[in-house]
């Protein structure tokens, strides 16, 4: 009897530790691969004009134009005889030298008497309609 129950803690031990051991599995392949993905996502959004890129296909070159239709317009020639070539922006393999980015200036936002004009217009308006009737 005490055997028995031997056996029945030793195979129970058994399935906790392979369970263990596939969760171990299943998050140290997540992991990494959730880490890449955020890495080629920065770096795709880092790419601006004059970036120096390598693409899959082993191609460096740098960044012309970049195309709302996610391609990219790259310069694999010499600066004095450039030629130009139209690629995926998922084509791009590695960023070689990276562009410094102008920060975009920070937008006001409108005071209260910009707000008072608008009312003023508006109550000028219906004034005028109810003189004209």
């Amino acid at each position: 009897m005490f055997a028995n129950a031997l056996a029945i803690g030793t195979q129970t031990i058994m399935y906790i530790v392979i369970g263990v051991v596939l969760v171990l599995m299943i998050a140290l392949s997540i992991i990494p691969q959730r880490k890449r993905k955020k890495q080629q996502e920065e770096m795709m959004n880092s790419l601006a004009v004059g970036t120096k890129i390598m693409t899959i296909g082993r191609m460096v070159g740098k960044i012309a134009q970049v195309n709302a239709d996610n391609t990219l317009v790259v310069n694999v020639g010499t600066e004095d005889s450039p030629t130009l070539i139209v690629i995926d922006r998922n084509a791009v393999g590695l960023v070689l030298e990276k562009v410094a980015v102008p920060a975009a200036p920070a937008t006001e936002e409108p005071t209260a008497p910009a707000e008072e004009v608008v009312e003023e217009t508006i109550v000028e308006e219906t004034v005028e309609e109810t003189t004209e009737e």
